[in-house]
């Protein structure tokens, strides 16, 4: 092993030299290069270069007189070439470890060196350098921050040193190379970079700990928000309080106040204000809002004030409360004592009707916005609101329609919503194709999709139609802006042949969604407040309600009853005609007559039926399939299940 060593004098270059090799002076040769040199005036000028070797050991001095043999001395191959013909190229072998070139192409397992060490080239695996990885993450709410570090150990390779001889097994050795550590005054620069500025917390965090390979510690603590107390509103029409949020138009009238009035003065409602929770701070220091209150107002109408805080509703005059579409109201109420017969005539009005008496035949009862109540019975006689209806005893042949929307409306809007949907999801696959195509025909591609992927567009859209004109006869007022609409989608979407689509592009398509929305949010608009209808015993009549229809007594026979929400016999028997809810349960002790009186329970979309009792020649429609049975059967549960049409006769599967 030899060095250069340099400086202003000889002994300085020796020195320079010694640390170099990191040996003592007494164990090196000294060979001078260059000298200073001296001038005029005795000074020197210029560099001293010595050339130091080390001094051979008297094994060195032996291994140095054989030849024909390798070694590796400090990392190195050192190489003596064979002095006579008559003795052997050295070999050197090698493992996998190893990528090893001679005459600039690879060899494997071993090499003779019959041209000495120059054509040889030794690739040891390629050096990785320490790591060292930190970052403070902070979590979505921004309350904590945490420090998260990775010290990672770098490798090197060299060749294992080797006594000389003439077949040399190279060996490579690992060296581990420490990785950089840590330290405090990293993670305190890093803080101030991330602008962590609340909640710091480092008394914990040590030098020590910063060592480890990898670890994290919270180096911030943001404190969240308390959790707001919203607003609500108390109805008190009764003497047991009933507490609703603020989607008052949620809540049947009906059922919160019954029929019982208040006098002047009595408190409605009392809303609570609520109380804002306090503020958080994030880990930068800024304050986290909780949630905000919301907004739930005490909404009158007539015949009600509020109070100077604005905190209760308090009646003006007596009479009876209401909540309909989210306002609160005390109406004068409209009282006859006897019957409403020919003597009284029909009976119309804005606010509520009590007929303490019958309505008989062929008399008809309107109220615009109250609801109706009769204390007898309802003989061939017709009540219409957009409340509720109670008829405390029976009805024969009579006509009951309470809410602003139909059942044959409420499936319309359903079918509405579906197309809604589908012409949706017709335009985002269009314009995800487009994105990516251009330069694609809009007709081509919305015939394509609808073949591939909306095929029951078409058809959905021909039920319109069918229901439109279901719509026409019931005299809706809007019932030609819904034909019109049914015909342009025909004219627009239905695929009829070879011809051109009614709509040309894109924009085409978006007018036509806006258009199926507006029809939507309009009939929405009157499906607002669910109108409820109660009553004893029904035969021969007919039954809409926007909510529940109950019927409270033993029977209800060759009747039709449409109802938005649910229906109930549950003490009593249904017996011939038919009973379609448009979301909800169905419930009776008994369906259908011993005699196979036809009899049909439908659910149009979601809910279930069920009775004690079902006889031969009933029918159950949930959604678009049905059921009829031939037998007697007992305990029966009717709902749709993964879409199949599922039937039980107490613990056991009889359909489905």
């Amino acid at each position: 092993m030899e060095v250069l060593g340099e400086g202003k004098t000889l002994e300085e270059a020796i020195d320079n030299g010694l640390a170099k090799m990191q040996a003592q002076r007494e164990n090196v040769t000294v060979e001078v290069l260059e000298e200073p040199s001296i001038s005029f005036f005795g000074r020197k000028s210029g560099r001293a270069v010595v050339r130091l070797r080390l001094k051979q050991t008297n094994k060195e001095r032996e291994q140095a007189s054989l030849s024909g043999v390798v070694s590796v001395q400090h990392g190195k191959l050192e190489y003596v070439p064979p002095q006579g013909a008559d003795e052997a190229v050295p070999i050197i072998r090698f493992g996998s470890e190893l990528q090893v070139l001679y005459m600039g192409k690879p060899v494997e397992k071993e090499v003779k060196l019959s041209d000495g060490l120059e054509p040889l080239e030794i690739i040891l695996p390629t050096r990785r350098e320490p790591e060292l990885h930190y970052e403070i993450t902070v979590d979505a709410k921004k309350t904590k921050a945490q420090l998260v570090w990775e010290r990672i150990p770098g490798v090197n390779y060299s060749l294992a040193d080797q006594a000389p001889t003439n077949q040399l097994k190279l060996s490579v050795m690992k060296h581990v190379l420490d990785p950089p550590a840590l330290k405090l005054k990293d993670v305190q620069h890093l803080i101030q970079i991330e602008g962590l500025k609340h909640g710091l917390q480092l008394d914990g965090l040590t030098e020590e700990t910063l060592r480890t390979s990898r670890g994290s510690y919270v180096v911030a603590q943001g404190r969240e928000p308390q959790a707001t107390r919203q607003p609500s509103i108390t109805y008190v029409f009764q003497e047991d309080a009933i507490a609703v949020d603020e989607d008052a138009l949620r809540i049947d009238h009906y059922a919160v106040h019954g029929t019982a009035g208040v006098e002047a003065g009595a408190i409605l409602a009392v809303k609570n204000p609520g109380e804002l929770g306090r503020p958080g701070v994030d880990v930068y220091g800024e304050p986290i809002l909780g949630q905000p209150l919301a907004k739930v107002e005490l909404v009158i109408g007539e015949g009600v004030k509020l109070s100077d805080d604005g905190l209760q509703a308090v009646a003006i005059t007596s009479g009876l409360p209401s909540l309909r579409s989210g306002v609160l109201r005390v109406t004068d109420v409209f009282e006859l004592i006897g019957d409403a017969d020919v003597s009284t005539g029909n009976i119309t009005m804005d606010g509520d009707i009590i007929i303490k008496g019958n309505v008989m035949e062929n008399v008809k009862v309107q109220s615009n916005t109250g609801v109706i109540v009769v204390n007898g019975l309802v003989s061939g006689g017709t009540l219409r609101t957009g409340g509720s209806i109670t008829v405390l005893k029976n009805a024969l042949r009579a006509q009951l329609y309470a809410g602003g929307i139909s059942v044959t409306q409420i499936r319309f809007l359903n079918l509405m919503r579906k197309i809604s949907n589908q012409l949706e999801a017709l335009a985002v696959a269009y314009e995800a194709i487009v994105s990516q195509a251009e330069n694609i025909p809009f007709e081509n591609l919305i015939r394509h999709l609808i073949e591939l992927k909306f095929s029951n567009l078409p058809k959905d859209i021909r039920e319109l139609s069918n229901e439109v004109e279901q719509l026409t006869k019931g005299s809706a007022g809007n019932a030609h802006e819904f034909s019109a609409l049914s015909e342009t989608m025909q004219h627009c979407l239905l695929l009829q042949g070879p011809g051109p689509l009614g709509i040309n592009d894109a924009k085409e398509l978006q007018a036509l969604r806006q258009n199926v929305g507006a029809r939507i949010k309009e009939l929405e608009s009157q499906a607002t407040v669910e109108s409820s209808v109660k009553l004893g015993y029904l035969q021969n009549s007919r039954v809409e309600a926007s909510g529940f229809v109950e019927v409270t007594g033993k029977g209800c026979f060759y009747s039709t009853i449409l109802a938005g929400s649910g229906f109930t016999i549950a003490s009593g028997v249904f017996r011939g005609g038919q009973v379609t809810v448009n979301a909800g349960a169905i419930t009776a002790k008994e369906l259908g007559g011993p005699k196979g009186i036809a009899t049909t329970a439908q659910v149009l979309t979601s809910g279930r039926i069920t009775a004690s009792l079902v006889h031969p020649n009933v029918t159950v429609i949930i959604g678009s399939q049905s059921y009829k049975f031939d037998e007697t059967t007992s305990l029966v549960k009717v709902f749709s299940q993964d879409n199949i049409l599922t039937i039980y006769s107490g613990s056991k599967k009889i359909h489905g």
